[in-house]
């Protein structure tokens, strides 16, 4: 996550994935932030879809207004455009906890960056990571989140949500989502849903160990969003969890 990228369309679908999950949850929310130094595309420009409320406003009309105002605020000079602009618009419970130190450079001071991310959702039974890109690829990097962080922030009765943004792999979105699962179970969690956001470009949420009560939370997200999102199964607990509604293919 970086501040530049604040109000654009993926916070607007993460903030109604958020909304749809967090009822009767603790929410632990991890930034992953970078300062984006030395970038120079066009990431974070994508607030094209506010001029499409037709098409968005009713996938959730609260996120959509609020993010409307935040982001003519920024533009009036009214408001910074940042990470902690968006924790100030009570779209989520009072009682959500947030991480948003910046991720470090120096590989070496991960560890203890890492570590005071764990300790700062300690009372969350809902975690949700916002990298920039996702689970980590051959190496670590700043915009990625590392198998082993996931597993640090395991707990009994906890679920956790994992952003990922979709890569080149051969096979497209259903061979990504594939691939991530199985690192994802390698690494021993029980159960792996995930939504594929569609608008403008494909972002998926993984969601880990949750209960059937959250499982079934996502699914109806999905019907929700119908065409702008796609559901993917990849390892369900023993009795799987019926939709209480018709999923699009």
């Amino acid at each position: 996550m970086q501040d530049r990228y604040a109000g654009d369309i993926g916070d607007f679908g993460k903030f109604a994935l958020l909304r749809a999950l967090a009822p009767e949850r603790r929410l632990g929310i991890c930034w992953c932030r970078t300062d984006g130094d030395g970038e120079s595309n066009n990431d974070g420009r994508h607030l094209a879809y506010l001029r499409s409320p037709d098409r968005f406003r009713q996938l959730d009309p609260e996120a959509f207004d609020t993010l409307a105002s935040f982001v003519a605020d920024v533009e009036a000079n009214r408001c910074r455009r940042a990470v902690e602009s968006l924790e100030a618009l009570a779209l989520l419970p009072a009682d959500t906890l947030f991480h948003r130190d910046l991720c470090p450079r120096p590989q070496v001071d991960r560890q203890q960056w890492a570590a005071g991310m764990v300790d700062s959702v300690a009372g969350a039974d809902l975690v949700f990571l916002d990298p920039d890109n996702g689970l980590e690829g051959a190496e670590l990097g700043r915009k990625s989140t590392a198998v082993s962080e996931l597993v640090a922030l395991r707990r009994p009765d906890r679920a956790l949500l994992l952003y990922h943004h979709q890569t080149r792999r051969a096979g497209g979105a259903a061979a990504e989502a594939a691939y991530v699962a199985r690192r994802l179970t390698a690494a021993g969690f029980e159960s792996v849903d995930a939504v594929r956001l569609r608008p403008y470009s494909s972002r998926f949420y993984f969601l880990l160990d949750a209960d059937p009560a959250l499982r079934v939370r996502l699914q109806d997200f999905a019907v929700r969003w119908g065409r702008e999102a796609e559901l993917h199964s990849a390892r369900a607990p023993r009795e799987p969890i019926a939709p209480s509604g018709v999923l699009r293919a």
